[in-house]
């Protein structure tokens, strides 16, 4: 008895250490109550430090290990017959399976968990694992299979209590219907999904269906009622405080406003969205936003804006701190320089480009930047220019790269021309 107090207060210990976000010590505690518990024999206690030992790696990003563990306890769930605990583990299964690209893995861990629920009774989080799968379904194509489930789970939340669930598959069937191309039925659904979300006063659900009803109106050309859902919309992520959001928000209205011709509208939508992505510290999500920004002012002739995105897009990149986005930014900002004219920029940023890419272990980019900064160079009068693009053109020949043929003209040019 004294043993297992002991198994109890470590994995109690790894709890805590968790909570208060001290992964060092949750694991030290998770694995001594692990040791303890399978000393003991006690199958649950060692499935719920398996489960800690997880949730440490996959804070630490060990997805892997995390996997690991998951896959451990789930046999001693299975050997107590604890459903409810067996569900939580293909939860947990699914969520690294998708956060690691394996969408087969995702969808047999929900379809797993959906039988876990079905067996402990629970209509609610059988219902609940038909809409992740479901999804998962509309993602790989099968819109059929993903309808019949989302209708399946619809038939199992019937009641005032299943609500919030009701609103939130039928916000899924308006995007099946979107994806099957029949529109006008989505729109049904999104109406469906925000009377639904506003009987069971559920604000958050209800300001989801606004945004995608406003959505779907743009798309369909209802201007006028896609602005209207999406202002509500968009007052509401405000009032959450919701940056992730609204920021979102923001880029359905910028859409809607470049589709219906009110350009400089949609430019101050998707400077403001930039702006809340950056508060929100989601520097990947400014990064994408910087580069729709500046394919709108490719479109619409601002180079000014075009420019100052590009800028931006750079500085944005380096607060990821990850080499890969900078050097894409860079070379990004490099070609618009040297289309301006602007060679001494252009130079200096497909030199950060090559740089980095050399960093970053890519090689096939690294050539690529390289042949880029030898013809800048080039086009400046300095010699070296060809002695770059010749070490590109080795390297792109080498590697098969279609890139070459580009290069290979510009160079034949050049030497022909005495340089």
């Amino acid at each position: 008895m004294a043993e297992s107090g002991a198994g109890a207060r470590h994995l109690h210990g790894a709890l805590s250490a968790l909570q208060q976000h001290n992964l060092p010590s949750a694991a030290g505690e998770a694995a001594a109550a692990l040791e303890q518990f399978a000393l003991e024999g006690d199958a649950t206690g060692a499935a719920a430090a398996h489960q800690v030992l997880a949730m440490v790696a996959a804070g630490r990003g060990d997805l892997r290990t995390a996997l690991a563990h998951v896959d451990a306890a789930i046999p001693l769930r299975e050997q107590t017959a604890d459903q409810e605990g067996l569900a939580s583990l293909y939860q947990e299964r699914f969520e690294i399976a998708l956060a690691l690209g394996d969408l087969a893995g995702a969808r047999n861990a929900l379809l797993k968990q959906k039988d876990a629920h079905e067996r402990a009774g629970d209509r609610e989080g059988s219902a609940h694992a038909r809409h992740q799968l479901a999804q998962i379904l509309l993602q790989e194509g099968q819109i059929d299979a993903a309808e019949a489930l989302a209708q399946e789970a619809i038939f199992g939340l019937e009641g005032p209590q299943g609500a919030r669930g009701r609103s939130a598959l039928h916000l899924l069937l308006a995007n099946i219907e979107v994806a099957r191309g029949t529109p006008e039925k989505g729109i049904r659904h999104g109406k469906e999904a925000l009377e639904l979300a506003r009987q069971a006063r559920f604000r958050p659900g209800e300001i989801d269906a606004l945004q995608q009803l406003g959505a779907m109106h743009g798309a369909m050309g209802e201007f006028a009622a896609g602005r209207r859902a999406l202002e509500e919309a968009l007052v509401g992520r405000e009032l959450l405080k919701d940056l992730e959001g609204r920021a979102q928000a923001l880029r359905e209205l910028a859409t809607l406003e470049f589709a219906a011709g009110e350009v400089e509208a949609g430019f101050e939508r998707l400077d403001y969205a930039v702006r809340t992505l950056r508060e929100a510290q989601n520097f990947f999500g400014e990064v994408t936003l910087l580069q729709l920004l500046q394919a709108f002012a490719d479109e619409h002739s601002r180079t000014d804006l075009g420019d100052r995105a590009g800028r931006e897009m750079v500085e944005a990149a380096a607060r990821t701190e990850d080499a890969e986005a900078i050097a894409a930014a860079q070379f990004a900002l490099a070609t618009r320089l040297a289309g301006a004219g602007d060679l001494a920029g252009a130079r200096n940023s497909f030199s950060a480009a090559h740089a980095l890419h050399n960093q970053a272990g890519q090689v096939h980019e690294a050539a690529v930047s390289l042949g880029m900064l030898g013809q800048v160079c080039a086009a400046m009068g300095d010699p070296v220019g060809i002695e770059m693009m010749r070490e590109s053109l080795a390297a792109l020949d080498g590697m098969g790269s279609e890139a070459a043929d580009a290069l290979r003209p510009i160079l034949a040019e050049l030497n022909a021309g005495g340089l």
